[in-house]
């Protein structure tokens, strides 16, 4: 089965995606989406540069704005992640560029997300880098699910 998805145009929407899988994790995804446009605002349509500013006072926001999932961790996650998304583009000068540094090795990488993000994890992190086109090798488990998908597809 193969699923269309596009790169993000730019550092902004890989953090947008980032956050949204963070969201994810956990709950239903229709939650999120259904959502997502009082995250947009909330998150300040996922500027980096306004979001890695975020303070004491914008968490406590957040955590008051029913439009939002209200979950601190995740929240102060977001905030942390934004932050690192600077420092990446710091040293890579784009998100794309500090993807495309791993040549290919999606091991190594998805290592590295967990290792650079806050609350990414192994299945998030392949969660996000699916969701932003990176080509990944599907595991077993994986392999398994898109058999069962394209199975009730072909029932219906």
């Amino acid at each position: 089965m193969q699923w269309k998805v596009e790169s993000p145009k730019n550092d902004d929407g890989y953090f947008e995606q980032m956050t949204r899988t963070l969201f994810q994790a956990g709950l239903n995804w229709v939650v999120i989406r259904n959502k997502w446009p009082d995250f947009q605002k909330a998150f300040s349509g996922f500027s980096i540069e306004k979001v890695a500013k975020f303070n004491e006072k914008d968490v406590r926001r957040l955590m008051n704005d029913k439009g939002v999932v209200r979950n601190e961790k995740k929240i102060r996650a977001a905030i942390a992640n934004a932050q690192e998304c600077l420092r990446l583009r710091g040293q890579f000068s784009s998100f794309r560029e500090y993807l495309n540094s791993f040549k290919g090795d999606q091991n190594r990488l998805a290592t590295d997300l967990r290792a650079r993000f806050q609350h990414l994890g192994e299945s998030s992190a392949r969660t996000f880098l699916w969701t932003v086109g990176v080509k990944l090798t599907p595991t077993k488990e994986e392999q398994s699910w898109h058999a069962k998908t394209e199975h009730q597809q072909h029932v219906r």
